[in-house]
């Protein structure tokens, strides 16, 4: 799967404990202010995956918190909306220190120098390389910490710069963090706690403008472009089953997206997600696609209204489905359950795109057992 980018205030909530940063967004930023201590100094840094933030003026040292809100304003002019606000560390520039551990096939690869900082690209022959973590010149029970969490967090890499000790205490002022995209399933972060590193796809940004206009959730986004199993999902703990069962036979890489819809949308509002998702599994080179519609069974999101919408959808795409041979899998449970079922089971038969349709007496796994067979037939 793909290596994605955690924000900074979400590595160092997974890397440092008792992590004392606050997360500012632009859209709770009184409230999230509120949560600074009034005596405390800050640095204040735009939170969203960009490199090298104090040579382009993205970093205000020395913050109050009566000041913070100014210092958030004066960033978000040029176009950014996350940022994260962090205690002051007063240090020495010659206490700075450079960390990096990525994982490779044989294990870890892990880069070091005494002399970190913003500069430490200009100092290559101070960098010294290890494959384990027993020659770092750093203390052993932070090391054992960082691959223990890469290991529990599904990270691929870590890069702490500066990186300050002081005795057996490690304090991360800058830390970039990678994770498998697959572990979005199995792993404490979410992801909200992803950062865009390019554009988001058209899918991903009609979605994300639904979701801003309605009281229901919607979610959406692509892990692999070229996926063979698409999901159309109700509900955040069915995401988490069928990537596991996934994960648990091999396969997670045939995910092409994660994504829901919750919170009782409309029948239009269904239609609209529906298409932006289709839309998206039309331009995927897998040999073989299915879409899988599954979710556990719901408090209140009626199955028969979000089952029209998604009949709606596909009614206008019922050509191009059979012309990919893409078949549809239907596992559902709730409200006006029955009802759903059979006309979903009904439109799917009628256009020669079933797979299977069950209710909630089948295990949400079957499901994507058998999307998972049949783009493997």
């Amino acid at each position: 799967m793909a290596r994605v980018k955690l924000s900074e205030y979400a590595a160092k909530n997974l890397l440092v404990e008792n992590y004392a940063g606050v997360a500012l967004r632009m859209a709770s930023l009184d409230d999230d202010v509120a949560k600074l201590e009034p005596s405390q100094t800050y640095i204040i840094k735009v939170d969203q995956g960009i490199k090298k933030r104090g040579k382009q003026g993205l970093i205000r040292l020395n913050v109050l918190r009566d000041n913070a809100k100014q210092a958030v304003l004066e960033l978000a002019e040029k176009g950014y909306d996350r940022f994260v606000a962090e205690p002051m560390v007063p240090h020495e520039d010659s206490e700075e220190k450079y960390l990096s551990i990525e994982r490779v096939r044989s294990g870890f690869k892990i880069l070091y120098s005494s002399s970190g900082g913003v500069d430490v690209e200009e100092y290559p022959e101070s960098i010294q390389q290890f494959d384990g973590i027993d020659e770092v010149p750093l203390p052993r029970r932070f090391m054992e910490h960082c691959v223990d969490v890469m290991d529990r967090e599904h990270m691929s890499f870590i890069e702490i710069n500066p990186l300050i000790v002081r005795g057996e205490d490690c304090l991360l002022l800058d830390a970039a963090v990678l994770v498998d995209s697959a572990g979005i399933w199995q792993a404490s972060w979410g992801e909200d706690d992803i950062v865009e590193l390019g554009q988001k796809s058209e899918a991903e940004r009609v979605i994300a403008e639904l979701n801003d206009g309605s009281p229901a959730a919607f979610s959406f986004r692509v892990l692999n472009p070229h996926g063979a199993i698409w999901l159309l999902l109700s509900g955040g703990g069915a995401s988490i089953t069928i990537a596991d069962e996934a994960a648990n036979k091999g396969k997670a890489g045939l995910i092409g997206n994660y994504g829901e819809y919750s919170g009782g949308p409309t029948r239009e509002e269904t239609q609209l997600y529906t298409e932006a998702v289709v839309k998206q599994i039309f331009q995927s080179q897998a040999p073989r696609k299915a879409i899988v519609i599954a979710g556990g069974v719901a408090n209140f999101t009626d199955v028969k209204k979000t089952f029209a919408g998604i009949i709606d959808t596909l009614s206008k795409y019922t050509n191009e489905l059979r012309t990919a041979d893409i078949k549809v899998y239907v596992r559902r449970g709730g409200p006006n359950e029955a009802e759903g079922l059979t006309s979903m089971k009904e439109f799917l038969v009628k256009n020669e795109i079933l797979g299977s349709v069950h209710g909630s007496d089948t295990v949400l796994t079957a499901v994507v057992d058998e999307a998972l067979e049949a783009v493997h037939a």
